[in-house]
């Protein structure tokens, strides 16, 4: 088993302290990474396979990492990326992983001043003593390259990121990968609010999102009326079916319109509107703690 570090951007912990919960570890930033920091990895060959320059440009971003124990970098993503949506359904902020790396962000800053035992003299007191560029072995992956993320207002999101819900998230990871193991459905759904923030564009994001939904639960004549329907009975024990009817409704209407080049100028509200109605979706699986098929959901919708 190996330990991923993901450096996430936007978000801010509201801890000075490292929580562990299961295979995942919050750990807030303590130090500074200097662009001479990672000029020593590439130097010394650290096979960290992203320019310095590149890094640097996103590090002053980053409040926090988290730590992802896995027995690769693939599973370790897939692990990192379910977490994230699990914390998307607590109301956080879209954030972007751009890389991950074997050493704590925390362990190679100050690495190109530990170098000399002059230049290590000058260090804080805490950066004096770790990991040294000759004597270790930095590796690194390169991940979601992106230097935005679609989310609206951020009046809708939090970027405080709480021990409590951090735990919380860690508790659904658990229970989302025992749906996923059930039904490959899961894994479509969980993909796309992963990624759907990341699109380039407001107009991609809606309709990454609904293709998800559709490939879930869009079967039959009548999609429009069918999909809301489904959604509506679906969310039913977290909302209102009437609300999530209408919601999913006007959301359909905004993707067909982008499918069939009359969408215009798509704004943040028709986005948010999607984006909402896709995570409602995924809290209202978990509560289940399974995806109904489309007749168990018309049966519950007949039998009342």
């Amino acid at each position: 088993m190996r330990c991923f570090h993901f450096p996430l951007l936007f978000w801010v912990p509201s801890t000075s302290e490292t929580v562990k919960a299961g295979a995942f570890a919050l750990r807030p930033r303590r130090w500074e990474v200097s662009i001479f920091d990672l000029y020593s990895l590439a130097a010394e060959g650290h096979p960290i396979r992203i320019p310095a320059e590149l890094m640097h440009v996103f590090l002053p971003n980053v409040n926090l990492e988290i730590s992802v124990d896995a027995t690769d970098h693939e599973k370790a993503v897939t692990l990192l990326d379910t977490l994230r949506v699990m914390l998307y359904l607590d109301g956080l902020m879209p954030t972007i992983a751009p890389f991950a790396t074997s050493h704590s962000l925390n362990e190679y800053a100050g690495i190109n001043f530990r170098s000399s035992s002059q230049l290590a003299e000058k260090l804080p007191d805490g950066l004096r003593q770790g990991i040294s560029a000759k004597g270790s072995r930095v590796e690194g992956w390169p991940g979601e390259l992106n230097f935005s993320v679609i989310c609206g207002d951020s009046d809708n999101f939090s970027r405080m990121l709480s021990a409590t819900a951090f735990i919380r998230a860690e508790k659904n990871v658990l229970k989302w990968q025992e749906i996923e193991a059930q039904d490959v459905n899961a894994v479509t759904l969980r993909g796309a609010l992963a990624k759907a923030a990341l699109m380039p564009d407001r107009a991609s994001s809606i309709l990454h999102i609904w293709q998800s939904l559709e490939a879930v639960f869009g079967k039959g004549p009548e999609l429009t009326f069918r999909m809301s329907l489904s959604l509506a009975e679906l969310c039913g024990p977290i909302a209102l079916r009437t609300e999530t009817y209408s919601e999913a409704k006007k959301s359909y209407k905004v993707r067909s319109g982008i499918t069939h080049g009359k969408g215009g100028i798509v704004n943040d509200e028709s986005w948010l509107l999607a984006w909402r109605l896709l995570v409602k979706t995924i809290q209202s699986i978990l509560h289940r703690n399974a995806i109904p098929s489309e007749d168990e959901i018309f049966l519950a919708l007949l039998s009342r």
